[in-house]
């Protein structure tokens, strides 16, 4: 292997391989998702579903889950879906569209960053490989949320950075911030610690050199403006919970919906949103840990290893101070694995595939020098043959990336879908099912409240689905018509969705959104009720209100709730 390497036929041939990984990958997704008519990914739901009023201004109209996830979403991000929506590309359909292209601009910048750090072109490959496994046994990129586009971006970055070109670093810098403005604080801290040299006696002086300041104040210039838009967040947004605030609500701790404390050390400072978030599978990107030692050794191939590997090192150091910052700084900066999880990603992934080449070449000279094996070498030559063959395959298997690690929601009522996907566009349905998750995305109409949407982070939004589920919870077991015509008219509440267990004892036990939450008192108020078995009116109410039934749900018809209420009064009041 030499320093030519790059320039021979082979680059063409890894390149070209590189690129069937991602296909492979991308085909099987556009199989996947475009042969299931109710499909979603779970963050789809969240964060493109509102989106489709821009398709059809009618849907979601004075919705406050959709102008919330709104306003959250980062500019560029939904300035994307609404310029695709206006030329006819509904956002349901881009966020199918999308993840392929995203992963193969992702893969082609991965492969040409690597051969930048090292000029043999089996190195890019096996980056790009580690790199796809790393996305596609996720569920970020499928997704086609703000999170997925930190892949091509972070790739670009790193491409143009060890290319040493200002213009298409900072152009995608800024592009990064309207897309996901976490890893722009990397990138600004990559920046910084540029300005910084480090001598052999780890003492630490600022550079003499003028490019490094350069870079970091144009860098400086692009963050402000790239930032700027959430400054223009309405003061609901504004205001967020505090740390303290966050260790006192259920729903940051155990059990709840957004866990973040109550884990033990080992969970907070490794996983979950508090944590650094470092991923277990594949396991083989682990390898990639081993680099800072092989480039100490006097291995002629390390002698190919050029000082671009220096980048690596930084996009570490650089996400382990902005994870520590945002720790210390908890909520300002939103959840610390946000500086880790992705950028440590690709660290693992390029230096993995560095490392790989390097045992490669060692193993291509043991076997040009070895000429004949026992039966104890034969044996270990086996066992890592077809470990690297398992490495290679098992992330591989359709079923292992799409139905382990993508987190797929398949819709299993397409009766209540279809029915109210065919109801006014401006009908609101009320429901603590699960499915009613799915109602948003599958039927394109409003929903009272759900698990998926029930998000703590800012009060004044938190506080209205509070006061919505506890209003719901009061109603929906309640022995009073009047509380349930109360509800329905403070609402205007037209479809009311039960579970067929949902006055069952344990069915409000199950919901940890209801149990580990800021309204688990009056859940526990419910389920006392429940368990001294009183009927409400609203089960009552289910053989002769419900407009469509199956074997787990019933859809009821709110107006024919409310008839009852006349038809109670009349009977109550007879006419003289």
């Amino acid at each position: 292997m030499s320093k030519n390497a790059q320039k021979c036929p082979n680059n063409f041939l890894y390149l070209a391989i590189s690129i069937l990984i991602t296909l492979y990958y991308g085909i099987y997704f556009y199989y996947f998702v475009f042969t299931q008519e109710y499909i979603v990914q779970d963050d789809v739901r969240q964060h493109i579903v509102w989106l489709q009023r821009f398709i059809d201004p009618e849907l979601f109209k004075q919705d406050i889950i959709a102008e919330y996830f709104y306003h959250l979403a980062p500019l560029g991000f939904k300035s994307l879906y609404i310029w695709t929506a206006k030329i006819g590309i509904s956002p349901l359909l881009l966020a199918k569209l999308l993840p392929p292209i995203l992963a193969l601009i992702t893969t082609i910048y991965t492969y040409f960053f690597t051969l930048k750090i090292l000029t043999i072109p089996i190195a890019g490959c096996l980056s790009s490989l580690f790199i796809n496994q790393l996305m596609w046994l996720n569920d970020d990129l499928v997704s086609a949320t703000h999170r997925a586009f930190i892949y091509p971006f972070f790739a670009a970055f790193l491409y143009y950075l060890a290319q040493n070109k200002i213009i298409p670093c900072l152009t995608i810098m800024l592009l990064q911030g309207l897309f996901y403005p976490h890893i722009l604080l990397i990138e600004m801290a990559i920046f910084s610690l540029r300005l910084l040299v480090i001598k052999k006696t780890l003492s630490i002086k600022l550079t003499n050199k003028k490019q490094p300041y350069v870079w970091w104040i144009a860098g400086l210039i692009i963050t402000a403006i790239a930032l700027y838009p959430i400054t223009q967040k309405p003061p609901e947004l504004a205001i967020t919970v505090t740390a303290q605030q966050m260790e006192q609500m259920p729903e940051f701790n155990l059990g709840g919906r957004s866990v973040f404390f109550g884990g033990g050390i080992f969970q907070y400072w490794f996983a979950g949103s508090s944590g650094l978030s470092l991923p277990l599978f594949p396991t083989v990107v682990w390898l990639g840990i081993a680099l800072p030692w092989l480039l100490k050794t006097k291995l002629p191939i390390v002698n190919l290893i050029t000082n671009k590997s220096q980048i690596l090192q930084q996009v570490t150091v650089a996400s382990l101070l902005m994870f520590l910052l945002a720790q210390i700084l908890l909520p300002k900066l939103h959840l610390p694995s946000r500086y880790t999880y992705h950028t440590l990603r690709f660290v693992l992934a390029i230096s993995t595939g560095i490392v790989v080449t390097i045992l490669l070449d060692l193993t291509k000279k043991y076997f040009k020098h070895k000429k004949q094996f026992d039966l104890l070498e034969k044996t270990k030559i086996a066992v890592v043959s077809i470990f690297a063959i398992a490495i290679v395959i098992f992330p591989a298997i359709p079923y292992v990336f799409s139905n382990w690690f993508q987190n797929w929601k398949v819709g299993t009522a397409p009766e209540v879908y279809q029915y109210l996907a065919q109801q006014p566009k401006n009908i609101l349905v009320a429901s603590l099912s699960e499915e009613a998750n799915n109602i948003p995305a599958f039927s394109q109409r409003s929903i009272l409240v759900g698990r998926e949407f029930a998000m703590a982070y800012h009060p004044t939004y938190h506080n209205q689905i509070k006061q919505r589920t506890v209003d719901l919870l009061q109603a929906q077991y309640s022995v009073d018509l009047n509380i349930i015509q109360s509800f329905i008219d403070k609402y205007a509440i037209d479809y009311w969705l039960l579970d067929s267990n949902a006055f069952d004892t344990e069915y409000l036990k199950e919901k940890d959104w209801l149990i580990n939450s800021s309204w688990v008192q009056e859940t526990n108020q419910i389920n006392e009720q429940l368990e001294m078995g009183s009927d409400s009116i609203l089960e009552k109410s289910v053989s002769s209100c419900s407009v469509v039934s199956t074997e787990n749900l019933n859809l009821l018809d709110a107006n024919c709730i409310l008839r009852k209420r006349q038809f109670s009064s009349m009977h109550l009041n007879p006419l003289p």
